[in-house]
């Protein structure tokens, strides 16, 4: 199966969880949503026209971290803004903590996350292949906090189904699919938390939309036992589970 793989990467980072309102915590990658939103914003999709178009019935995500990163928590003076006049910051101030992702090595590291996109429809597999993989880098994101993708190419996928074997992979792996993890080659980073794969055309989580999954937070991989039939797919020497992947059913 043709796939496309890019490098999402930048200095720092704020992945927002969705519920968090009285403090801004993030995750440790992007949600998969959040990755679906950056290939719409690519094509030119205008703000939420494209959740159809990159449901998980048409697209799913794989995601590794490439190096190891960590967070930080900043305190940031924010305005409470009731009217136009207090936009000049003569409102009212709140202090709000903000959690930053970033290299482990803040002085010389970037962030690093390997993308592996599927999609059903090959006119948009050839439209992101094009738009990732013309341009040495592409910049995306905020000016104060800036990211830039590079590295498009296609690979091609096959599929293989879990048995007693374990798979080695530094992709995230959804918890449910898992029957253990431990460390691979004496090293062990591991991150649990959860990510949103898709949203309905109202902006509302779908059913099964909202996952766990586990993670290698230092880019290297784990050792996971994968319950008995899973799907999971190979390329190169990358094994890795697809976030969202309708593709098999």
């Amino acid at each position: 199966m043709e796939a496309l793989e890019f490098k999402l990467q930048g200095k720092m980072a704020h992945f927002r969880k969705y519920y968090s309102n009285s403090t801004a915590l993030s995750y440790h990658v992007p949600p998969v949503i959040t990755v679906k939103g950056i290939l719409a914003g690519l094509l030119g999709r205008e703000r939420d026209s494209y959740y159809e178009e990159f449901s998980n019935e048409q697209c799913c995500i794989g995601i590794a971290i490439d190096f190891p990163l960590k967070k930080i928590t900043q305190t940031m003076n924010l305005l409470k803004v009731e009217r136009v006049s207090e936009l000049s910051g003569t409102g009212v101030h709140s202090q709000n903590n903000t959690e930053w992702v970033v290299p482990q090595n803040i002085r010389t590291g970037i962030l690093s996350y390997t993308i592996v996109v599927v999609h059903k429809k090959q006119e948009i597999m050839d439209a992101l292949l094009q738009k990732t993989g013309s341009l040495d880098v592409g910049y995306l994101g905020a000016a104060q906090c800036q990211g830039w993708i590079t590295g498009g190419k296609k690979i091609e996928l096959s599929w293989e189904k879990s048995g007693s074997e374990e798979v080695i992979s530094r992709f995230a792996v959804p918890v449910s699919v898992m029957d253990s993890v431990k460390m691979y080659q004496n090293s062990f980073s591991i991150k649990k938390e959860e990510t949103i794969t898709e949203l309905d055309c109202d902006r509302y989580l779908t059913e099964g939309s909202k996952m766990d999954i586990m993670l290698s937070a230092n880019g290297l991989p784990l050792s996971y036992q994968l319950k008995p039939g899973t799907i999971y797919w190979k390329y190169g020497q990358e094994n890795l589970v697809l976030l969202g992947d309708h593709f098999m059913e």
